[in-house]
C-alpha cells in the first residue's frame, strides 16, 4: 500500500478515529483491502482507487451491535459520498439482519441515492436449512456476489439464492435473481497482518469475490460513470437497471452450462471487459 491514501477513516467499533487498523483474528479487513487496492508487486483490482474504511465489525467478524454496520454505511453514503459501498459481510436470513433492520434501511437509502451496493452472498452453501443468499446481499438493488472455483465452477460454499423475493410479493426477476454473478474466490494472495513475514496469505470466500466485482465496477465507473449520470450528473435506478442488466448478460456463462441464471451460479462468472462493454451499448457509446 505503499502509495495509497485513504480518503477516509472510521472506526464504528471503538471510536478510535484516529487509529488506522484491523482488529480482525483473521486480518479479514487488511486482505479484502489487498484484493481491491494493492499497488506494490502484487496489485489489487483497482489499486488507484479513493478508498474509504469503514470498521463496524469485531475482532470474530461480529459487531456486537447490529447498528454500526448501518452507521458505517450512512458515513460512506453522507460524509464520504461514496460511488459504491462494498460490504464483504453479511448475515443469515432471518438471523442477525433481518428485511427491517438498520443495516437493510441504510442499504436501501445508500441505492436510492444513486450508490451502487456490492455485497457477499455468504458462505452457506453446504447447509441445507439457508435457502436464500445473505442478508443485506438479498435485497433487490444490491449487486450479491458468489464465489467461482479456480477451474471456473461455482465454489461448494457459495450460498444459493432464493426464487422468491422477501422485500415483496412474487418471484425474483431478471436482472435481479440471486445472486447476481460470481467471481474468484477461493485461495486468492492477499495482504495481511505484518506480524507475518512476508506479510501475505490465501483467502477463500463470498468476501473476497465481492472485493474483484466491486473493483471491476469502480474501474467501469472511472470510465462510464458521467455517461452514466447524464446531464443531471446523478445516476438514478433507471441507470442503475442498466448496470445490472449489463452485469447480467456480460457473464460468462460456461461455469452454470449456459443457463440463464443459476440458483448458485448467478448470471455466470464476472467478465469486467463485457461488462464494459454491454454498458457503452446500452447507453450508445459503443
Amino acid at each position: 500500500f505503499s502509495n495509497l491514501t485513504l480518503a477516509g477513516f472510521r472506526d464504528f467499533y471503538e471510536g478510535e478515529h484516529d487509529l488506522v487498523r484491523d482488529v480482525g483474528e483473521d486480518s479479514h479487513g487488511t486482505m479484502m483491502t489487498g484484493l481491491l487496492a494493492a499497488d506494490g508487486k502484487f496489485r489489487g483490482a483497482a489499486p488507484e482507487v479513493d478508498l474509504s474504511v469503514a470498521l463496524a465489525l469485531g475482532p470474530s467478524g461480529t459487531s456486537g451491535q447490529e447498528d454500526r454496520v448501518a452507521q458505517a454505511i450512512r458515513w460512506c453514503r453522507i460524509t464520504q459520498k461514496a460511488d459504491i459501498v462494498s460490504l464483504s459481510l453479511g448475515s443469515e436470513p432471518g438471523d442477525g439482519m433481518g428485511i427491517q433492520s438498520e443495516t437493510t434501511l441504510a442499504v436501501q437509502e445508500a441505492l436510492d441515492a444513486g450508490i451502487f451496493v456490492v455485497a457477499a452472498a455468504g458462505n452457506t452453501g453446504d447447509d441445507p436449512d439457508i435457502s436464500d443468499v445473505s442478508v443485506p446481499a438479498n435485497l433487490p438493488g444490491v449487486i450479491a456476489v458468489g464465489s467461482s472455483t479456480r477451474s471456473g465452477g461455482v465454489w461448494s460454499n457459495s450460498a444459493g439464492g432464493s426464487l422468491t423475493n422477501p422485500y415483496g410479493d412474487g418471484n425474483r426477476s431478471y436482472p435481479d435473481q440471486k445472486p447476481e454473478v460470481t467471481a474468484p474466490g477461493v485461495l486468492l494472495f492477499s495482504t495481511t497482518t505484518t506480524l507475518i513475514e512476508p506479510p501475505y496469505a490465501y483467502s477463500t470466500g463470498t468476501s473476497d469475490s465481492t472485493v474483484l466485482v466491486t473493483g471491476a465496477l469502480a474501474l467501469i465507473l472511472e470510465l462510464h460513470g458521467a455517461a452514466l449520470a447524464g446531464d443531471d450528473g446523478v445516476i438514478d435506478s433507471d441507470e442503475m437497471g442498466i448496470v445490472k442488466r449489463a452485469l447480467a448478460s456480460s457473464c460468462d456463462k460456461t461455469g452454470i452450462d449456459g443457463s440463464p441464471h443459476d440458483a448458485r451460479g448467478g448470471y455466470g462468472i464476472l467478465d469486467a471487459v463485457q461488462w464494459a462493454s454491454d454498458i457503452a451499448f446500452e447507453l450508445n457509446l459503443a
